[in-house]
């Protein structure tokens, strides 16, 4: 075994919009997918593992608090940001980059899984999530995590005014869920309604981010949402705030990946004389948004606190590849969506790389070019 972290890209031709067409699900717009999948060798899975396994240790005090005005829900996912960084003695490192408790492109990625492996033609052992119990596939592994309840509801603001619409539609499709407004829904007998259908639903797989909305429309979604106290959840909103960027503050990091609250870090108390050696990030941020990629010495003195923005040393990411028909580098982050269950250990439900060619994950409102966008990262899994 090559005792070396690595991965490779493999093309995957022209036949990608053929492929998706014929896996039956709604359509996916094809310039926020890559026409590339990466497959990596199991010491890269390992040093997944080890990285995982050393994160969730560090964030097992904030998992277990359930304080708040909330119902004390637990937390069942958490989506893993990293990033792929130069090293002075392997191809690459690993960096994390942001961490969340909330769902993310679960319905995209198996929609995609299913294209590609029309295409690639990998063995059935090859699989971009942990293996799966003997006899069961992978919609129905994640049925009791996003479904759990024939009468489910995915809630989000203005679901299909938003760019993430395709992914919403491919819930509908892969669980049989309803997709609502949350201003469409009311609480009635201790659970959510909606009064176009008359339907009572008794599962939450939730979309919603409460920090996105206007103030005075998070303390009506809020009101609905903890009027309905009968109901099951997948990713509570209470967590997306409680597990965030910040959660990175004060884990035990590698130097290169070193993360501190604004007002925690040794620089701060100088002066920030180097600026240069950090990024700075809003905990609440996402999607690109509280970012500051290159901050000054005035903008870092500047920063709202305490607890209200991260600064982390700053890594130069690495090429993963080259695209196969133009040579362009191609940069990869990397994220782990990790199913926590309280009867068993986590569960990666997926591996979903994110390539460009400017080291910038997030495509939303841009103009992609060939290579960039969503894939999956495959393992061998067991024997063939």
């Amino acid at each position: 075994m090559n005792a070396v972290p690595s991965l490779q890209l493999h093309s995957l031709g022209s036949a990608l919009a053929q492929s998706l067409a014929h896996t039956g699900a709604p359509h996916l717009p094809l310039q926020q997918l890559s026409d590339h999948y990466a497959v990596g060798n199991e010491a890269l899975r390992q040093a997944l593992q080890l990285k995982l396994t050393s994160l969730l240790a560090g964030l097992q005090p904030q998992l277990r608090h359930r304080g708040g005005s909330w119902p004390k829900i637990p937390a069942d996912v958490l989506a893993l940001d990293m990033a792929f960084v130069e090293s002075a003695s392997q191809p690459f490192d690993l960096a994390w980059v942001e961490i969340q408790a909330f769902t993310s492109m679960l319905p995209t990625f198996h929609t995609l899984h299913l294209a590609q492996r029309q295409i690639h033609r990998l063995p059935p052992n090859w699989l971009p999530h942990d293996p799966l119990p003997h006899g069961s596939n992978w919609v129905e592994q994640l049925r009791p995590w996003v479904a759990s309840h024939a009468d489910t509801v995915l809630v989000e603001d203005r679901p299909r005014e938003r760019s993430t619409w395709p992914d919403l539609n491919a819930a509908r499709h892969w669980w049989q869920v309803d997709v609502h407004d949350w201003r469409d829904l009311l609480s009635a007998n201790r659970r959510l309604r909606h009064p176009g259908s008359a339907r009572e639903y008794r599962h939450v797989w939730n979309r919603l981010i409460l920090s996105d909305l206007a103030p005075i429309d998070r303390l009506r979604a809020e009101a609905t949402l903890m009027a309905a106290d009968q109901m099951t959840w997948h990713s509570h909103p209470a967590w997306y705030e409680r597990i965030s960027k910040g959660s990175l503050a004060g884990q035990a990091l590698q130097a290169h990946e070193a993360c501190h609250w604004v007002e925690d870090c040794a620089d701060d108390a100088r002066g920030w004389p180097e600026p240069e050696r950090w990024v700075a990030k809003a905990a609440d941020g996402h999607s690109g948004s509280g970012l500051l990629l290159a901050p000054t010495t005035a903008e870092l003195m500047e920063l709202p606190r305490p607890r209200r923005w991260i600064v982390q040393r700053r890594f130069r990411q690495r090429p993963i590849g080259h695209h196969a028909d133009t040579g362009q580098p191609l940069y990869g982050e990397l994220r782990c969506m990790l199913g926590l269950d309280g009867n068993g250990p986590p569960w990666v439900m997926a591996w979903i790389l994110r390539l460009s060619t400017d080291g910038i994950a997030t495509l939303t409102g841009r103009k992609t070019v060939p290579g960039e966008g969503m894939t999956m990262l495959y393992f061998e899994q067991g024997n063939g």
